[in-house]
């Protein structure tokens, strides 16, 4: 192992040591919920691929006790359908863009990508790596492709490469504009780095998403449910961590994201062991729902269910209490994940949640 993700792994393990741990049970006994309780499987794999590469992204929806699934690889630009106009890159594979100080697609050419990486290395990333991403706390605000103005002249050339995180295969790089259609859409305009044509799609917004996706081979395709209809997305992501030298982007496998431009909350319940977290996540009501307010955030859950170094599997010591988009709550747990002894398969977690009525 590195000298980096040893540092990493010992990160880690003092930030999760230093996390307070809740009173032993922080419960008001009243009633317990009995109804709406189901265990799951998340399929995260598409074929033979790692499980720590697994090629899938997994959406569930705890009110309807559906999953979806959606390739990673099948989508590179997600647009807006709030009231802002902004355009999202593929943090699932990894993909970094930049923004040019051209206008005109003709006019970039494969000398504006030299010295250009638009990625970062697992084993040496870097704090300037950073600007290749959307920031990674989800603030719609903070994407590498500027905010689309309603002056098509002033929508500069952004160059995309297009990611290889998760064992994703290499792809050529992409030049792009995007413009307003009207008062409520987008058109891309796409080429290749060294082409001198380009390709024209139009994406309208639909307030029933949070996104609408394009994919630069298969035109507007399908990869989120409606957004009141998915609480969680299980996935490979672009994420951060901290070597010493500050924030770098840094590619995680098995991370939970919270749909929370729906409105999701979500809060960690710790406690001291396996055993008390069982018997609290049992016992967890509607009265410690009052005492326990849920927190907003589209990390709120993260990697803190899990640990790969040590490979100790799936955290038994918590639970999350989730607060969907229509005001229910649920209490969520991992049973297994793959790693270490926790007796599950890599790519394929094992979930298990309750409603607290």
């Amino acid at each position: 192992m590195n000298a980096k993700k040893i540092m990493f792994a010992a990160i880690a393990a003092a930030s999760f040591t230093a996390c307070k741990k809740n009173s032993d049970p922080n419960i008001i006994l009243t009633s317990t919920a009995s109804s709406g309780s189901a265990s799951v499987q998340f399929n995260g794999l598409a074929g033979s691929e790692p499980g720590s590469s697994a090629a899938n992204a997994v959406y569930i929806d705890f009110s309807t006790d559906k999953t979806t699934t959606s390739l990673r690889s099948g989508w590179d630009l997600g647009f807006y359908s709030g009231s802002d106009f902004r355009v999202i890159l593929n943090n699932t594979t990894s993909a970094g863009a930049k923004v040019t100080s051209k206008y005109d697609l003709s006019t970039v050419g494969a000398a504006d990508t030299i010295g250009l990486t638009l990625a970062t290395s697992q084993t040496n990333p870097q704090v300037t790596d950073l600007a290749y991403f959307d920031n990674n706390s989800g603030d719609i605000n903070q994407t590498v492709i500027p905010a689309v103005s309603a002056a098509d002249a002033a929508n500069p050339v952004i160059i995309l490469n297009r990611g290889t995180g998760g064992s994703t295969p290499a792809r050529a790089w992409v030049k792009l504009r995007v413009i307003r259609n009207g008062s409520n859409g987008y058109t891309v305009q796409y080429a290749g780095i060294q082409e001198t044509t380009f390709h024209t799609y139009t994406i309208a917004k639909d307030p029933a998403f949070n996104f609408q996706y394009l994919s630069f081979e298969n035109g507007q395709v399908s990869v989120e449910p409606e957004k009141v209809k998915w609480d969680l997305v299980w996935s490979y992501s672009v994420y951060r961590a901290d070597f010493g030298t500050g924030i770098v982007p840094y590619n995680f496998s098995d991370l939970i994201a919270v749909n929370y431009l729906a409105g999701v909350q979500v809060k960690q319940m710790v406690y001291a062991d396996a055993n008390t977290a069982s018997a609290a996540y049992t016992a967890f009501n509607r009265d410690s729902v009052n005492v326990n307010p849920t927190l907003t955030g589209k990390w709120t859950i993260g990697s803190t269910w899990r640990s790969t170094q040590p490979a100790t599997g799936a955290r038994l010591d918590r639970f999350y209490l989730i607060k969907d988009a229509n005001g229910n709550y649920y209490k969520f747990k991992c049973l297994a994940m793959g790693v270490g002894s926790d007796g599950g398969t890599r790519g394929r977690p094992q979930f298990k949640y309750t409603l607290i009525p």
